[in-house]
């Protein structure tokens, strides 16, 4: 983590320098109004006009068109302004906007006329289609029903885009200068070692850049993996299997339980169909088609069927009315496939350094060459010269250790289940201030659970394995829970094996939940063979009730009826209390509506049941049942209610409030309803202060009267996003509790997009295709390990290999520990640049030869410093890591100018000093005095020199190699007590457990062996150009070492006498 720790510091410190889930059925106004105008909806005949086949053929290509924009300005209305050129680029949200469904609002003739297609009103499964001539025009105009893909950068392609980045480039150029003046100077081959070892530092680092940038997403290839591969169409009067990929607008498709949806379809028939559209709008429950558009958004009307959605239950028939990119999930892909991927906060901090130090290192390297031939050097000596200053200047391994120490903390979190997909992403956990998370099996468990149930008219829990008292009015209620469900147990042996709860199940997930509660109670297989069914009604969108008839074991029959508690308390006459009915009173209803609204008003999914014991005179259990008017629907007595929901997981709300107290907002961002996503928000805490509804009730005024700036909270539905200005999204972002519900995937990017305008770094959570955009464009995208879809996973940095928002906390801690790790090993990186660059500076400005070669630098760099900056890595978290707000991108970089200065101005102070007292005391030994080895830098201590004071050429060049020795191994000794003084930023070394860090005590021993191997190994010494010392130079680092922590000792001792004085104010980095 050393020198590229150092490095990345850098860049911040010249930076600033230089400066559905669970839809829940809630008996709510709007809905009551989409009951209405669905009953009217049924009331009015279905409009149909047969196109006969040869007018569809006649009709020419210009009228359809003309059709089409009729019908499509009609229905949406026409933007108006001047229209944009076609070159003119457009955003990925402008482009899904260009298809916007708004056939679900259309009537039978409509869409026959738009897509010149016969229907059969009567039997739509006899229709007659298009004709295959038609189908092919349409194929050639639209092209298949497949997702288009993006062209790809070659690989070979990314791997040379590697060596041409600035960073890249300067070193490149350094080290062809030293090929240069190796061919101009032979007899040196210093500078041939020096040019190898800068091209082997680049191809490393191109190796690790290129690695990294592999690893980006296919996202495409995982939508296309979604599609069917064939589908059963009328064509030409004729039903026959085509490749889905052959579909066409137009075309009727019938489509079965199991079967994928191969294209967006406009439904003409339905038996029974339940969708799962989870992969789209989030939401966990099965999904009730029908032939009624019940909505405006075409995401949640049910005369639709999406693309490459699962049918679960019945059979249908549709017209294609999307194809291929044109689809919803065509839409989504695109926007997520163009969605600009944009660097990282720890790839932006490295680029920005980068440029930043390398215009210093050039700027330096120009002044001193031009300095250099002011007084005279030679232009091969000076172009060597240059070279020396920009790799003095130049943090060669900052990349190979920024990435190393990344890998490192990686792999410690994988160990608490976070998978880090790209690397940068790691320090980006850390700079999180805002969390965009899913609901749905992140902040819950996403498995339906019983909460409460209401018998008696009481209302008791029922969460975990609480069961109520029994009394026969429990015993009546758990009847019809048990007998009027469709849902069953798996019966794989080790599926039965298990715990209740972790069984799996085949049925919807309310039915699901029922079943496992009064699995709980007595076996369910058992208790269903004592009452026989004779007969049943499925739920369906129209009744939204199911009924079923049982024989009792007395042989007499019982109807049961479960569904909408609205509904089913409109059909009872009598209530049941104490397990006898009683006349149904106003009283009752009262009390029924009070329980009601208190379960729905926590977000929980209420279902009511009601009974109706059969007269035996005219129903025996030999009775045919044939139809839904055989059997009475009304008189029946109600039994009572239960409540289900998707309940948080129990490490949730404990994370929530340590993100609150590390100075995060955690933002739930989710398809579900608005008052099932508000309640849950509450359960968790992500919401804990008043929302405008909340005041309106409290002190009983109208929603239009409060003041909303009052409260604290928000809870914001995805329509009333459409038409939010930018003031708007900055009123509702500056709210500190946020709730956004019922969102589509384009407005979750949209969120995304102006959390981060406003310079948020988000991290956004999600699991589903429809959260793919919002995962790529974050700044941390986190995909669900185990219910996460791979397109979800594939547009993610991390993912979450326990599906728990808890993970994200250890993330968010690992993050901030390597912030403060990297921190530490730039500083101890860095100061080793003030000792590297002065004895170029002594050499040009006094003559004084020079006192470290440039190959002894890369010794430091890529050599001694490598383990120990790694190392750091390792440390401990500081006690506040998790109470500290989160840093300000924009302000608080890794590397300040407190840093700057304490690492160039003390630390390598104190290096350069210990170093030239080991280099002159060396050349002293030889009868060298300091001030006779200055101004003789041009003309002695050179191959070509002339005999000075009785020593040749090249005994000086032996004697000014051993001196360069000298001085590279006392700085060495230094810097083993600036790794110790980096270990800390305010506490005592010694208040530290100073052998805990394994890594660190290996690095320190590292560093003297390869010291040790560097000055005294024949071969390489002559490799690196150095000479066996004495003992001297050892001894002489090792009291500047002790110095150096005593003086830091005495800062930081002030430091935490007056945590806010100055001596802290000034040198607190």
């Amino acid at each position: 983590m050393s020198s590229s720790s150092s490095g990345w510091l850098f860049i911040c410190t010249l930076s600033i320098l230089m400066m559905d889930e669970v839809r829940v059925n809630l008996p709510l106004p709007d809905e009551e109004e989409d009951i209405a105008s669905e009953r009217r909806s049924l009331e009015v005949p279905r409009i149909y006009t047969e196109i006969k086949q040869k007018e569809q053929i006649m009709i020419n290509e210009e009228h359809r068109e003309k059709k089409i924009e009729q019908q499509q300005e009609k229905k949406v209305g026409k933007v108006k302004g001047k229209k944009p050129s076609k070159d003119a680029k457009e955003s990925p949200i402008d482009q899904s906007k260009k298809h916007i469904i708004v056939e679900h609002q259309f009537t039978l003739e409509q869409i026959c006329d738009q897509f010149l297609t016969s229907i059969d009103d009567d039997d739509p499964i006899k229709s007659f289609g298009i004709t295959n001539e038609e189908a092919a025009t349409r194929l050639l105009e639209d092209g298949p029903n497949a997702l288009t893909s993006r062209k790809r950068v070659p690989m070979w392609l990314k791997f040379l885009k590697q060596f041409v980045g600035f960073f890249p480039l300067l070193l490149e150029g350094a080290g062809i200068l030293c090929f240069i003046g190796y061919a101009l100077q032979p007899s040196d081959p210093n500078n041939l070692y020096l040019g190898i070892i800068l091209w082997i530092v680049v191809i490393i680092t191109a190796i690790f850049s290129f690695l990294q940038e592999a690893k980006s997403s296919n996202v495409m290839d995982s939508f296309k993996n979604m599609a069917p591969s064939f589908c059963i169409v009328n064509r030409g009067g004729k039903t026959c299997q085509i490749d889905a990929s052959q579909l066409v607008r137009g075309d009727i498709v019938q489509i079965k339980a199991g079967d994928k949806t191969p294209a967006d379809l406009f439904l003409l028939r339905v038996d029974q169909v339940k969708v799962d559209n989870s992969s789209l709008t989030g939401e966990a429950e099965p999904q009730s088609r029908s032939t009624v558009c019940t909505d405006e958004n075409p995401l949640e009307t049910r005369n639709l069927l999406f693309s490459s959605t699962l049918i679960l239950e019945g059979t249908a028939v549709g017209v294609v009315i999307r194809t291929g990119d044109t689809t919803v999930i065509g839409n989504i892909a695109a926007l997520a496939s163009a969605t600009s991927l944009d660097a990282t906060v720890l790839r932006k901090e490295i680029a920005r350094f980068i440029k930043i130090v390398s215009v210093v290192a050039i700027s330096l390297g120009l002044i001193f060459f031009a300095v250099g031939f002011i007084v005279s050097l030679h232009w091969v000596t000076n172009v060597v010269f240059v070279i020396g200053i920009v790799v003095a200047n130049v943090p060669e391994g900052l990349l190979p250790t920024v990435t190393v120490a990344l890998t490192l903390t990686a792999k410690r979190l994988a160990k608490k289940n976070v998978l880090v997909k790209n690397l940068d992403a790691v320090e980006t956990l850390g700079s999180c201030t805002v969390i965009a998370s899913d609901k749905t099996g992140t902040l819950t468990q996403n498995r339906m659970t019983v909460e409460h149930c209401v018998c008696d008219e009481t209302v008791h829990s029922c969460r975990g394995d609480a069961v109520p008292p029994s009394n026969d009015s429990f015993t009546a209620l758990q009847r019809i829970a048990t007998l009027c469900n469709r849902a069953v147990f798996d019966q794989a042996q080790d599926n039965l094996d298990k715990n209740i709860d972790d069984r799996k199940t085949v049925g919807d997930a309310s039915e699901s939940a029922l079943l496992k509660f009064c699995e709980k109670i007595t076996s369910v297989a058992a208790y269903r063979l004592q009452y026989p069914k004779v007969f049943e009604i499925p739920f369906n969108s129209v009744n939204k009730w199911q009924l079923s008839v049982h024989v009792q074991p007395d042989g007499r029959l019982i109807l049961l009826m479960k569904g909408a508690p609205e509904r089913i308390i409109a059909k009872c006459t009598q209530i049941m209390i104490q397990g006898a009915p009683v006349a149904m009173a106003k009283q009752h209803l009262d009390k029924f509506e009070h329980n009601y609204q208190l379960l729905a008003g926590n977000g929980e999914r209420v279902l009511g049941f009601a009974q109706l014991e059969l007269d035996p005179e005219l129903y025996t259990p030999s009775h045919t049942f044939d139809q839904e008017d055989s059997v009475p629907t009304e008189g029946l007595t109600f039994v009572g209610l239960v409540s289900l929901i998707d309940p948080p997981r129990p490490s949730v709300p404990h994370a929530v409030q340590v993100c609150k107290e590390a100075g995060l907002r955690v933002i739930m961002v989710t398809g579900d309803h608005p008052l099932t996503a508000a309640a849950i928000a509450r359960q968790v805490g992500i919401i804990e202060g008043e929302t405008a509804e909340d005041i309106a009730k409290r002190e009983q005024i109208h929603i239009s009267q409060v003041d909303r700036s009052q409260a604290a909270a928000v809870v914001i539905k995805g329509s009333d996003l459409e038409d939010y200005s930018e003031e708007d999204w900055d009123r509702a972002l500056s709210k500190k509790e946020i709730v956004f519900a019922r969102t589509s995937p384009e407005q979750k990017l949209q969120i995304v997009t102006n959390l981060q305008r406003k310079g948020e770094i988000v991290a956004v959570t999600g699991d589903g295709v429809n959260d793919s955009p919002a995962l790529k464009k974050s700044d941390l995208g986190c995909a669900m390990g185990i219910t996460g879809s791979d397109v979800a996973k594939d547009a993610a940095d991390v993912i979450l290999l326990d599906d728990n928002f808890a993970s994200i906390v250890s993330g968010i801690e690992e993050g901030r520990i390597i912030f403060d790790n990297l921190k530490k090993s730039i500083t101890y990186t860095l100061s080793s640049n003030s000792a590297e660059l002065i004895p170029f500076v002594l050499f040009v400005v006094a003559g004084i030869p020079l006192a470290l070669s440039a190959v002894l630098i890369l010794c430091i760099d890529l050599g001694t410093d490598m383990i120990p900056a790694i190392s750091l890595a390792y440390e401990r978290a500081e006690s506040d890591i998790m109470k500290r707000p989160p840093r300000d991108a924009r302000k608080d970089r890794l590397v300040t100018l407190k840093l700057a200065l304490f690492s160039y101005l003390y630390l390598g102070t104190w290096q350069a000093l210990g170093g030239f007292i080991a280099y002159l005391t060396t050349l002293n030994s030889y009868g060298f005095n300091w001030t006779e080895i200055t101004g003789i830098s041009l003309e002695y201590f050179r191959k070509d020199s002339p005999d000075f004071k009785g020593k040749t050429a090249q005994e000086q060049l032996d004697i000014l190699a051993e001196a360069q020795t000298a001085f590279f191994v006392a700085v060495v000794i230094i810097r083993i007590g600036c790794i110790l003084v980096c270990k800390t930023r305010k506490l005592s070394i010694f208040s530290m457990r100073q052998l805990s860090n394994k890594i660190l005590n290996i690095g320190v021993g590292c560093v003297v062996v390869l010291t040790v191997l560097l000055s005294y190994t024949p071969g390489i010494t002559t490799v690196f150009g150095t000479k066996s010392i004495g003992w001297q130079p050892w001894i002489i680092g090792f009291p500047f070492c002790v110095a150096l922590i005593a003086t830091e000792e005495l800062r930081k001792f002030a430091i935490r006498r007056n945590p806010h004085g100055l001596v802290k104010r000034l040198t607190y980095w």
